[in-house]
């Protein structure tokens, strides 16, 4: 189904030495076939190579590659695609696009201001964890090995928070939130507001609820940018009425003229 073009030696050659940067990754352990996407053609992708930010990466049948950044870790099973953004600062901020297949993650949140997997289904943010991430037609589903995930579905913003050996999931079409199970006491699925989740909820109620959510969201920065542009001007002579919270003076007699 893909086309693997084979690079000339020195091209090898050159690729292979990419000066790296702060924020690229190096293929530790490689199997099988593993391609990268440079200049819109499939190239292979070699044990020791630098991987730039935002290069896509693919693994066939046969392959899995392991790509380390410090003690930072991406385990990309066969059959997967994927992309990692950073972003420069203090701690990088990294995002792992993951198209299908599946990735698992091992990552300090002492080292990371922010890590996350990123499927067309859910979003998984580590916590300082060992996770796996498997995404595919059917949905999407995040197993927890050490640490803490925090796992969001991105079209209800429904979200859990998953401890050591449990798992959450959310299927491609139907009704419902994000599916828990696993082992301990299993945490309670929060809607758009951070509130609990009622059992009867379906996806249309979530999807409403999460809309909804949104709007007061930006009511209430609408609302916040007014008053603080009503603290700056207020008192200030030439002002033909009363700020939209501010209610209309009664009829006292103060300052009425006959």
């Amino acid at each position: 189904m893909f086309r693997c073009i084979v690079a000339t030696a020195l091209a090898c050659w050159g690729l292979s030495n990419v000066v790296a940067h702060a924020d690229d990754w190096t293929a530790d352990k490689l199997r099988g076939q593993v391609l990268q996407l440079i200049d819109n053609q499939w190239q292979p992708l070699s044990r020791g190579m630098i991987v730039p930010d935002s290069r896509v990466i693919r693994t066939l049948h046969s392959g899995r590659v392991t790509l380390v950044r410090g003690n930072e870790t991406v385990d990309v099973g066969p059959d997967t695609q994927i992309q990692i953004y950073d972003k420069a600062g203090r701690k990088p901020f990294t995002t792992v696009k993951e198209y299908f297949g599946s990735v698992g993650v091992e990552a300090e949140v002492e080292q990371v201001q922010h890590f996350a997997v990123q499927t067309p289904y859910l979003a998984a943010v580590v916590k300082g964890t060992r996770f796996t991430v498997t995404s595919g037609a059917a949905g999407a589903s995040v197993n927890v090995r050490r640490g803490h995930v925090l796992v969001e579905d991105k079209h209800t913003d429904t979200h859990v928070t998953l401890s050591v050996g449990q798992s959450a999931s959310v299927g491609a079409g139907g009704d419902g939130a994000l599916k828990v199970s696993g082992s301990g006491d299993l945490p309670v699925l929060l809607d758009a507001a951070g509130e609990p989740l009622d059992a009867g909820s379906t996806k249309a109620d979530l999807k409403a609820a999460a809309k909804q959510a949104k709007q007061a969201l930006k009511v209430a920065e609408k609302d916040a940018k007014q008053a603080e542009t009503d603290a700056t001007s207020g008192g200030s002579s030439g002002s033909s009425g009363p700020g939209p919270s501010e209610p209309a003076a009664s009829g006292s007699g103060k300052g009425k003229k006959s």
